[in-house]
Formats: C-alpha cells, structure tokens, sequence
C-alpha cells in the first residue's frame, strides 16, 4: 500500500529543490503525486515535471485569483490543453476565492462555471477552490455560492480541495456526489469543528493533499509544507476515525486512483 498526494504545487518549489522532495516523498510512502496549476503559465511549467517523473501527473485551471477578464480565450486555452495533453489529469484548481477577493465574484463565478463545462465536456474531474473572507460568516457566504452554483450546474465529478467548512456544508457536498480532501490543517490541535467533519464522514469520500508548499502540519506551521507529509495527515485521520492506518491508506489510495484515472 502507499499514499497518494492529490494536490500540492511543485512548480512553485525551487527548481533546485525538487528532486529532494520528491525523493522525501518516495521515502515517506508517497508514491503519485498531482501536481496543481494556478494558471495556463503555470500549466506550462508543470508539463515538464510529468515529462521527467512517470508518477507525477498535472491539471490545467485559472484560479479565482488569477483572472484577467479575458474569458474566452482562456477557456479556450484550458480546452487545449486539457483536450491534447495525456498528463492532465484535472480541471483546476477552480472555484471561488472572497478572502483575497481580487475579481468580481460575478467574473469568479463565470470562470467556474466556463471551467466545469470544460471538465464536464472533456470527462475530466475538476478540483475546486473555495476560501471564505477575512470577516464573521463569510466562509459560509462563500461555501452558500459554491454550493448553490454546483447544484445549478449540476456537477458532481469534483473535489473540494483543502477542506475548510463545517459539517452541514460537507454533507451537502456529499449529498451531491462529489469528493472532499483534506490538508495538514487537521493536524493542527485547536482544528477541532474539521475534526468533528472528519469523525462522521465516510472514508469512501475522502482524499488526502499537502498544498505544498503552502500548508505544513502540526508543529511546523510556518511550513512549507512538503508531499511527503501526506503520511502525517493520513495518521490524523487514522486516529480520529479512530481506525487503523492501513485502513486509510488504502481506501482514500483507491478513491484517488479511481478520481484521477491514475
């Protein structure tokens, strides 16, 4: 058995730097790993990651924060690359963003809706962003607009990446037939209304991703975060659950494999 990282960003490591991680990763268990585009540059820049590293697969995807209005020629350039090249695996990482709130969230919305007709055209997963903002109640705000645009949509070929809501939003997830993921935010002891989501939620549903290196684990929060700590998520999850790790491993493995084709 071994884990799989479903989403962390390797092009923005050191180039420098890679291999040592992905050799870490290799040591930790981590045997696959989805590396995540923000952008069509950055889709570009993981394309050659693939390319040297047969266990490394990429997505094509304009984050909410990444939107430079003109929608129609992205997209197109999304099919594209989606379309020709056999290491996308994913549309994403899409979705809704209100903490930085750089776009209007009507051109947001636009984008997202432009991006899950893509992945629904090509059959393709999307993997799907969504961060509330800085203020009381408005991660639910956000999570209320996401939800609301997947059931419009009816999408249910999705993952909700670095889960971050609370228990009715992930049973309303659920309820729809997509996946959630989790990062090393689980790890942390004060995360506790994550940990109740975690305790009633089937494994069945669940994926595990660093975010790297963007989100580390408990103890070195500061990061970064690194694949190879997908081991340390997968035993916060065992413990919660109150399961062995074996059990995680191979059930959130098989949900992973089976999501991406990989």
């Amino acid at each position: 058995m071994y884990l799989i990282d479903t989403h962390c960003h390797l092009s923005h490591f050191k180039k420098e730097d890679r291999k040592a991680v992905i050799g870490r990763a290799r040591k930790a268990n981590v045997e696959k790993i989805i590396t995540v585009a923000c952008t069509l540059e950055e889709a570009g820049e993981c394309l050659p990651i693939t390319d040297e590293y047969e266990n490394i697969w990429t997505t094509v995807g304009i984050h909410p924060t990444q939107l430079s209005g003109d929608i129609e020629s992205e997209l197109e350039k999304v099919l594209e690359y989606a379309k020709n090249e056999e290491k996308v695996v994913a549309i994403g990482e899409i979705g809704l963003d209100y903490y930085h709130d750089t776009a209007e969230h009507d051109l947001q919305t636009a984008y997202f809706v432009g991006q899950l007709n893509i992945a629904r055209q090509i059959d393709k997963p999307a993997i799907i962003h969504c961060r509330g903002g800085k203020n009381p109640g408005e991660n639910e705000q956000a999570f209320i607009d996401l939800i609301h645009i997947l059931e419009q949509e009816k999408f249910k070929n999705g993952v909700i990446h670095c889960f971050s809501g609370n228990k009715v939003e992930a049973d309303r997830i659920m309820d729809m037939g997509l996946m959630i993921s989790f990062t090393g935010i689980i790890t942390y002891k004060n995360n506790h209304d994550l940990r109740e989501v975690i305790a009633d939620m089937p494994l069945t549903r669940m994926m595990l991703e660093t975010d790297a290196p963007y989100i580390a684990i408990e103890g070195i929060q500061g990061g970064p975060g690194e694949p190879a700590y997908v081991a340390d998520i997968a035993k916060a999850i065992a413990e919660i659950k109150n399961v062995s790790l074996e059990e995680v491993i191979r059930i959130t493995t098989e949900n992973a494999e089976r999501f991406f084709q990989v």
